[in-house]
C-alpha cells in the first residue's frame, strides 16, 4: 500500500490524498506537520525514522521490553487547566492517536539532557550508580522514572520499584538501576539518598559537574501551546479512513455509516502487541477526543466508568473510592498485574474486554474481575442502548456498536470477594490461571452458610468461565465444615477440564490443581483464624515482596588509582542520555536499503519454490534475493567450520531457517514484503524436535571429542558401599540481547565497509569475503559497541552480515539487515539444552569414589559452536574424586544451530555435579551443605584433567561464608517456619565454585598512540565493548601505566583494519587480555620515553614530556600482539573461586516463589574496577536465575518451529525477579599472581553459582513433600518454572483441610 496522508476534514471531503491544512505533533517543544504521514505509523518509528530522534530505542514492538518508553503530556479532558502526564510505549502508540490529545507534548530522552549541555539528574544518577552496561535499555529506564517524578516528585521506594514493571535489562541484574532510581525516594537509605529536586529545573553542568538551575524544557516553549487537531476525517486514501470525532453523536453516526466495513476503534492501540495480525481494517476511529467517554461517577449502586478510561486511571479511581466497597481495592490490586505501567497508561479496560469479545481464548483479567464483581456493561449505538452481564456481552453483535461504560457494583452486606492471578513471572506476564470469587454468607447456629457464590476463571478452556456445578453445590452449605470444602473440591475436580491442545499453555494437570488451589485460598480467607488450623493459615495469603536491597563489599587501593578505582564506565553518560549510538541509530545513507529474512515454516523438508512476485508489488520493494543470487560461497561459517547456508539452497534443516531476503526502502516495507512471499515445500518429513527423540533415533553429530577417563570409575562405583544413578535436564535460553542481530554493509570502490554487531570481527570479515567472492583485504569490519551479546553474536552475527553484504554487492547500494525479535528468536540458536545421565559411587559419609557422566547436548542442526566436548574441565566444579569418566555426545536435531551463551558448558556441567552431590546427600539423609564441604578440593589437589591446584582457597571460602551469613542460624529458622506452615515453605542452598580460566585460545592486537600536540592518548584493541566495561578497564590500565588521568585516554572503535586477526570477545578473558596488551604497550612506551624524561626537570607535565619526546623523534605509537602461550599440560591460567548462599520461599499451592536472599562471595583477585566487576557478578547471576527458574523455549512438536518468539511468551527476569536481599562481596586481600595486574575475570564465573536459587527452591519443595510422606530423592531440572515447582510439590486437593 502507498504511504498514506493525513488531512483535515471540511464539510465536503477534499481531493483524496491531499491535505487541507497542517496536522501538528509536538515533540520536545517543536511542532511537526504530519499531514503527509501514515497515521498508523508508531510514534517510535516517527521519532526514529522521520525526526531522527534515535535516543528512543526499539526492540520487541510489543510493549514488552520498555526501551521505547517516552512521556506524553496533554490537557485533562475532564479537568480544565490540569495536565495528564504519563509514560507510554512509543512502539505501540500510533501518531494519528496523538492528534486527539489536546495540547499534547511528547517528551523524549533528547529533551532531558545531553553530555554536552548537561545531564538531567536521572541520567546522571543512573550513570553514577553504575546502572548501565550495554546501555541499550537505559533511555527507557530514564524516561519511565521521569514519568513517575513528573507525577510524584517524592515517591516512596516501593513506588519506585513498582514503577519498573515494563522495563527489561539483560545486563545489570537491575540492582544498581533500582538503587539509582530509589535515590530519589523520600524514604531512601542514607547511602543512596540524593537531594530532593525539582526535576524540571535541575541538570548537571558539564563544566562544574554540579547541579545548576535552568528551565531547559521550557526553553522550547510551554507545553500548553495549541496543538489542537479537532477535524473528524483526518485521512482517506487506499480505502482506509482515519476519523477523530469529538462528540458521541458523531461517533455513533460514523459507526452507523461504516457498519458494513471493518472498523477499529482506537484508544491506546496496545492490542496489536498481542494480536499483531488482527485486521485488516478499512476504518479507524480514534475515540480519545470524546470527553464524555472519560466520565467516572460514584453512584449508589456502584462505580460507573466510561470506555475512554485507561487501566491505570481506573485503578486510581478504584483506590479513590475504596471506602465505598472493599472489592474496589481487590480489583485495583488485580488490575495492577495486567501488562505494565506504560501499557496500562495507554490501554483501557474497554479495549481489553473487546479483545476478549473478539478472541474468546484471550485470558482477560479485566473480564475475570468484572464478572466476579457482578459488573455490567452498556453497549450503545445511534438508536439504542442496552446493558449486559459480562457473559452476555461475549455474544453481542458489536458491529456498528460502542462499548460505552461499565458499572462495578459495591459489595452487598455479607459479601466477600477476592481475585488471584498466577503468572510465569511476577511482573508483566499473562496468566496461567486467573480466578475471581464472590460469595455472600450468613451466620446461623454457629454455621457460616452460603447464600450465593460466583466462581470465575480464565486460563482453563475457552468456554470455561463459571464453575457452575461448584457454585450450585455450595448453595446453602456450611463453610466451616471440612465436608463442604472437600465436597466442593470434588465437584470442581470434575468440571474443570483444561484444554491441552496448545503447547504454549501450562499443562492441563497444573492448571487444574491451580483452579482448586485458588478456590482453597479463597475458601480459607472467608473463615476466622480460630476456625482454621494454624498450619493451614498460610494458604490464605500470597507471597509478599518487600522493597529490595543489596550490599556491595570490596576493597581498593587508592594509591594505585585509577587502577582498582570504582568508576562508572566511560560511556555511561552517553548511554543514559540516549546519545550512545548503536548500528540502527545511524542515520540512513543516501539510497540505503533495508533487508528482512524470509524464514522456512517447515523443519525437515526441501524447498520447492519461492515466489516473490506479490512481494515485489509491495510499496518500496526493491528485490527478493535467494541462494542463487549469492556471488560467492553460500555459507556464513567459513572454513574450517561446517557449512551453514545463508539462504537455503533446497534442504531445510529447521523451521526458521532463512530461505530468502526481502530488500526495500524501509524496514517496515521489507517486513511487508516478507509476508507476501509465497513458499512451497516438498519431501516433508517429521522433524527431530526433542532431545529424547534424538537419543532414541541415535541422531548424533560427529564425536565432539574423546571425553575423559581418569582412574577406574566403573570399578570404584561397583566397590562403593553406596551407589546412585540419575538423570537431570537443562533447557535452552534465548540470549535476549536488547539490540537484535543487525549489520549495515556499504559497497565501496574497493570492497565493503561492514558495521557489525558482532563479538568476532575477524570471522565476520572472512565470512563476508567468502560470501561475496572478494579478498579479505577489501573488507573492513567495524564495531563500536554492542547492545548486549552474551555469546549470541560470536558466530551467529555472521548470518546478518553475510546477508547484508550479498545484498549490498548485488544492488550496489548500502543495505541494513535487521532481525526483528520474532525472526531473531526463530532463526538463531540459543543456549544448548542437555539431558545428562550419571552413575556415582560413594562412601556412607558422602565422599565420592567414582563418577560416570554422559552429557547429551543438543547442538541443533549443525555441529558448529560445539561446547559439550570442550568444557569438561568444569565437570568437577570444586569437588575431589580420583575416578572419572566423562562422555560427551552432540545431538543432531531439527532446531536452529545452538551457540555459545554466557558461561557455555561450564554452567550446565557445574549444575550436574551439584545435582549429583545433592542426590548423594538425599540418599544418605545428610545435609547437602555438609556433604559438599566434605568433598571440596584442598590446596595441592589434582583435578581429573591432571591439573594441580596450587592456590586453591575454596575450603576456607566455604567455611567462612557459612559463618559470615549465619547459615546455621537461618537453617534453624527455616526449619521452624516449615514446621509451622503447611502451604508456604522456605529453603536454603549453598553452591561453591571453582572456575578455570584459560588464555591461550584467543588473540588480540592492541595499539597505543600518543598525540604530540596535547598528550592525549588513543587506544585500539581487538576486543568488543558489549557492556562488560572492557573499554573502561583498558583506559584505567593505560592511564595507570602512563601516570595520567583517564580523561586523557580515548578508546576507539574496533576495526579489522586497526586490529586484524583478532579473536572473539568472550570467555570472560577479553577484558584482561586487552588490558595486558595495553599494559605491555605502555611499558614499551615508557621505556622509549625514559631517556627524554631523565633529561627533563622533576615535575615535568605529561603534555610537556610528550612534546619533548616527539621533538626527540621518539615513536609515540606502540603495538602488542597478545596471544598467550598455554600453561604446561594445557592447564588453566588460574582458577576463580566463590561461594553462594541462596534462600527461597515457595507458595506450595501455586508454585509462585521468590528468592529472599542471596549472598555471593567471589574471588576477583584485585579488581581493576570493583563497580564494573560487581555489575558483572550481579548481571551474570540474574541471567542465570532466569535460566534456572523462568526462561523456557517452546517448540511446535510437529514442525519444530519456535512458538514463543516474543516477549508475550518468553519471560526473562524483571526487576522484581531479583533476590529481595542481594549481597555481593569481592574477596579481599586476594591478589592473583597469574592475572593481569593481580586481577581475575568476572563476566561468566558467577553465573555458574546461580543454580543455588534452584536448589534453594528444591529445599522448599522437599519440605512440602515431607509433609505428605514423600521423602525420596527427585530431580529438579531447569528451568524450574512456577508450573514445574508446583507440580513437584505433589499437591492433592484431597489434602486441603480447614
Amino acid at each position: 500500500m502507498e504511504s498514506v496522508s493525513l488531512r483535515r476534514r471540511g464539510c465536503v471531503p477534499a481531493e483524496e490524498g491531499s491535505a487541507a491544512g497542517p496536522l501538528v505533533l509536538r515533540v520536545n517543544g517543536a511542532f511537526h506537520d504530519v499531514k503527509d504521514e501514515d497515521p498508523q505509523m508508531s510514534l517510535a518509528e516517527y521519532l526514529r525514522s522521520v525526526l531522527k530522534h534515535c535516543g528512543t530505542k526499539v526492540m520487541c514492538h510489543e510493549g514488552g521490553c520498555g526501551c521505547c518508553v517516552v512521556v506524553v503530556e496533554y490537557d485533562d479532558p475532564m479537568k480544565p487547566g490540569e495536565r495528564i502526564i504519563k509514560s507510554i510505549n512509543s512502539c505501540l502508540f500510533p501518531i494519528g492517536s496523538l492528534l486527539s490529545l489536546k495540547n499534547h507534548c511528547v517528551i523524549t530522552i533528547e529533551a532531558l539532557g545531553s553530555v554536552r549541555k548537561g545531564l538531567h539528574p536521572i541520567q546522571q544518577r543512573l550513570a553514577d550508580y553504575n546502572g548501565t552496561q550495554c546501555g541499550y535499555c537505559s533511555p527507557g529506564f530514564v524516561m519511565q522514572m521521569y514519568g513517575l517524578l513528573k507525577n510524584n516528585a517524592t515517591p516512596s521506594s516501593q513506588e519506585v520499584e513498582d514503577n519498573f514493571d515494563g522495563n527489561v535489562c539483560r545486563c545489570t541484574g537491575y540492582r544498581p538501576i533500582l538503587d539509582a532510581m530509589k535515590s530519589f525516594a523520600n524514604d531512601a537509605d542514607k547511602r543512596q539518598k540524593g537531594s530532593f529536586i525539582d526535576i524540571e529545573d535541575l541538570r548537571t553542568c558539564p563544566k562544574t559537574k554540579q547541579l545548576c538551575k535552568r528551565n531547559y524544557l521550557n526553553k522550547i516553549g510551554p507545553c500548553t501551546d495549541q496543538t489542537k487537531n479537532t477535524a473528524s476525517l483526518l485521512f482517506s486514501k487506499n480505502n482506509i479512513s482515519w476519523y477523530q470525532p469529538t462528540v458521541l453523536t458523531e461517533l455513533y453516526l460514523l459507526l452507523q455509516e461504516h457498519s458494513e466495513e471493518a472498523v477499529k476503534l482506537v484508544h491506546g492501540d496496545t492490542a496489536k502487541g498481542v494480536y499483531k495480525k488482527d485486521g485488516p481494517y478499512q476504518v479507524f476511529i480514534d475515540v480519545k477526543g470524546i470527553a464524555d467517554l472519560y466520565t467516572v461517577t460514584m453512584q449508589p449502586s456502584g462505580l460507573k466508568v466510561f470506555s475512554n478510561v485507561s487501566l491505570n486511571s481506573l485503578i486510581g479511581h478504584l483506590k479513590q473510592y475504596s471506602d465505598q466497597s472493599p472489592s474496589y481495592t481487590v480489583i485495583a490490586s488485580h488490575l495492577l498485574k495486567i501488562a505494565n505501567g506504560p501499557v496500562r497508561n495507554a490501554g483501557g479496560w474497554a479495549g481489553n474486554l473487546m479483545m476478549k469479545w473478539k478472541h474468546h481464548e484471550f485470558v482477560s483479567d479485566v473480564f475475570v474481575v468484572f464478572e466476579a464483581a457482578g459488573a455490567k456493561v452498556t453497549v450503545s449505538d445511534v438508536t439504542d442502548m442496552n446493558t449486559y452481564t459480562l457473559m452476555e456481552f461475549l455474544g453481542v453483535n458489536m458491529q456498528g456498536k460502542l462499548l460505552l461504560c461499565v458499572e462495578i457494583p459495591k459489595l452487598a452486606e455479607g459479601e466477600s470477594m477476592n481475585t488471584y492471578k498466577i503468572m510465569p513471572r511476577n511482573q508483566n506476564a499473562h496468566t496461567y490461571v486467573s480466578a475471581g470469587f464472590r460469595v455472600k454468607t450468613r451466620v446461623s447456629n454457629n454455621k457460616q452458610l452460603v447464600e450465593s457464590v460466583s466462581m470465575v476463571y480464565t486460563g482453563i478452556a475457552e468456554d470455561f468461565i463459571h464453575a457452575t456445578a461448584t457454585e450450585k453445590y455450595l448453595q446453602g452449605k456450611d463453610l466451616t465444615s471440612n465436608d463442604t470444602l472437600q465436597g466442593a473440591l470434588a465437584v470442581l475436580d470434575k468440571e474443570v477440564i483444561p484444554d491441552d491442545s496448545d503447547p504454549l499453555l501450562a499443562s492441563a494437570a497444573y492448571r487444574k490443581i491451580l483452579a482448586q488451589g485458588l478456590f482453597y485460598k479463597f475458601y480459607l480467607s472467608l473463615l476466622s483464624d480460630k476456625t482454621i488450623s494454624p498450619r493451614n493459615r498460610s494458604a490464605r495469603y500470597s507471597l509478599e515482596r518487600p522493597v529490595s536491597s543489596g550490599k556491595q563489599t570490596y576493597s581498593t587501593k587508592p594509591e594505585e588509582y585509577p587502577l582498582t578505582q570504582p568508576i562508572p564506565k566511560l560511556s555511561a553518560r552517553l548511554q543514559t542520555s540516549g546519545e550512545a549510538q548503536f548500528i540502527n541509530d545511524l542515520l540512513p545513507l543516501p539510497n540505503e536499503l533495508f533487508a528482512a529474512f524470509v524464514l522456512s515454516t517447515e523443519g525437515n523438508a526441501t524447498l520447492s519454490s519461492i515466489d516473490g512476485t506479490a512481494a515485489m508489488t509491495m510499496p518500496g520493494a526493491v528485490a527478493v534475493l535467494k541462494a542463487e543470487d549469492i556471488p560467492g560461497s553460500n555459507t556464513f561459517m567459513p572454513p574450517p567450520f561446517a557449512v551453514e547456508e545463508i539462504f537455503s539452497s533446497g534442504p531445510l534443516l529447521y523451521a526458521g531457517q532463512p530461505i530468502a531476503l526481502c530488500i526495500a526502502d524501509s524496514q517496515k516495507h521489507a517486513l511487508q514484503m516478507v509476508e507476501a512471499v509465497k513458499v512451497t515445500y516438498q519431501d516433508q518429513k517429521p522433524p527431530i524436535v526433542t532431545l529424547d527423540e534424538a537419543i532414541k533415533k541415535k541422531s548424533f553429530h560427529p564425536s565432539p571429542g574423546p571425553g575423559l577417563l581418569t582412574g577406574d570409575p566403573a570399578t570404584a562405583i561397583s566397590e562403593s558401599p553406596c551407589k546412585i544413578e540419575g538423570e537431570i535436564r537443562m533447557g535452552e535460553q534465548y540470549h535476549f540481547y536488547m539490540e537484535t542481530q543487525i549489520c549495515r554493509c556499504v559497497s565501496t570502490e574497493d570492497g565493503l565497509e561492514v558495521q557489525a554487531s558482532s563479538q568476532w570481527l575477524t570471522l565476520v570479515q572472512q565470512a563476508v569475503a567468502d560470501a561475496v567472492g572478494i579478498q579479505v583485504k577489501n573488507i573492513n569490519v567495524t564495531a563500536k559497541r554492542l547492545g548486549g551479546a552474551y555469546g549470541g553474536k560470536a558466530t551467529r552475527a555472521n548470518l546478518v552480515a553475510c546477508a547484508a553484504a550479498v545484498a549490498a554487492t548485488a544492488l550496489r547500494r548500502p543495505v541494513r539487515c535487521i532481525m526483528d525479535l520474532s525472526t531473531n528468536m526463530k532463526a538463531v540458536g540459543k543456549r544448548h539444552g542437555y539431558i545428562v545421565r550419571y552413575k556415582v559411587g560413594f562412601n556412607k559419609d558422602g565422599t565420592l569414589n567414582g563418577v560416570i557422566i554422559t552429557y547429551y547436548c543438543n547442538n541443533g542442526s549443525s555441529p558448529n559452536d560445539n561446547e559439550v566436548g570442550e568444557n569438561l574441565v568444569f565437570s568437577d566444579n570444586a569437588y575431589r574424586c580420583k575416578n572419572w569418566q566423562l562422555i560427551p555426545v552432540a545431538l543432531k536435531t531439527n532446531r536452529a544451530p545452538h551457540t555459545w551463551c554466557r558461561a557455555p558448558g561450564s554452567k550446565p556441567n557445574i549444575f550436574v555435579i551439584e545435582t549429583i552431590l545433592e542426590h548423594v546427600a538425599k540418599f544418605l539423609s545428610l545435609d547437602p551443605i555438609a556433604v559438599k564441604q566434605r568433598n571440596l578440593y584442598a590446596r595441592g589437589d589434582q583435578t581429573p584433567m591432571g591439573f594441580v591446584l596450587p592456590y586453591c582457597s575454596i575450603r576456607d571460602l566455604y567455611s567462612s561464608q557459612l559463618t559470615k551469613v549465619d547459615v546455621a542460624g537461618r537453617m534453624q529458622a527455616i526449619k521452624k517456619f516449615n514446621a509451622d506452615n503447611l502451604w508456604k515453605k522456605k529453603g536454603l542452598a549453598v553452591v561453591p565454585l571453582k572456575y578455570s580460566l584459560s588464555w591461550s585460545w584467543t588473540c588480540y592486537l592492541c595499539t597505543v598512540s600518543v598525540f604530540a600536540s596535547d598528550g592525549s592518548v588513543i587506544v585500539s584493541h581487538g576486543g568488543i565493548e558489549s557492556g562488560q566495561g572492557l573499554n573502561t578497564k583498558v583506559a584505567q590500565v593505560c592511564a595507570y601505566m602512563l601516570g595520567i588521568s583517564v580523561d586523557y585516554v580515548s578508546i576507539k572503535p574496533t576495526t579489522t583494519n586497526s586490529s586484524p586477526n583478532s579473536g572473539a570477545t568472550g570467555g570472560s578473558i577479553s577484558s584482561e587480555l586487552n588490558c595486558m596488551g595495553v599494559q605491555r604497550c605502555c611499558k614499551i612506551l615508557r621505556e622509549r620515553m625514559k631517556p627524554v624524561r631523565d633529561k627533563l626537570p622533576p615535575g615535568t607535565s605529561w603534555k610537556d614530556l610528550v612534546a619533548a619526546c616527539f621533538k626527540a623523534k621518539v615513536n609515540l605509537t606502540v603495538q602488542d600482539w597478545v596471544w598467550p602461550d598455554p600453561q604446561p599440560k594445557d592447564a588453566p591460567q588460574y582458577n576463580s573461586y566463590g561461594v553462594t548462599v541462596a534462600e527461597a520461599e515457595v507458595d506450595i499451592l501455586t508454585g509462585e516463589n521468590q528468592i529472599t536472599q542471596v549472598d555471593i562471595l567471589f574471588d576477583c583477585g584485585e579488581s581493576l574496577n570493583p563497580d564494573i566487576d560487581i555489575g558483572q557478578v550481579e548481571g551474570a547471576f540474574i541471567m542465570g536465575m532466569g535460566y534456572w527458574l523462568m526462561e523456557e523455549m517452546v517448540y511446535d512438536p510437529k514442525t519444530g518451529a519456535v512458538l514463543n518468539a516474543g516477549t508475550w511468551d518468553y519471560k526473562p527476569p524483571f526487576s522484581k525477579s531479583i533476590p529481595v536481599s542481594f549481597n555481593i562481596e569481592l574477596l579481599k586481600n586476594a591478589p592473583n599472581p597469574m592475572g593481569v595486574l593481580r586481577s581475575k575475570a568476572s563476566g561468566e564465573p558467577p553465573q555458574c553459582m546461580s543454580c543455588a536459587t534452584l536448589f534453594a527452591v528444591k529445599r522448599a519443595i522437599e519440605a512440602a513433600r515431607e509433609d505428605i510422606g514423600q521423602n525420596t530423592y527427585f530431580p529438579l531440572s531447569g528451568p524450574a518454572t512456577v508450573e514445574v515447582i508446583q507440580t513437584n510439590c505433589l499437591v492433592d486437593y484431597r489434602n486441603f483441610k480447614i
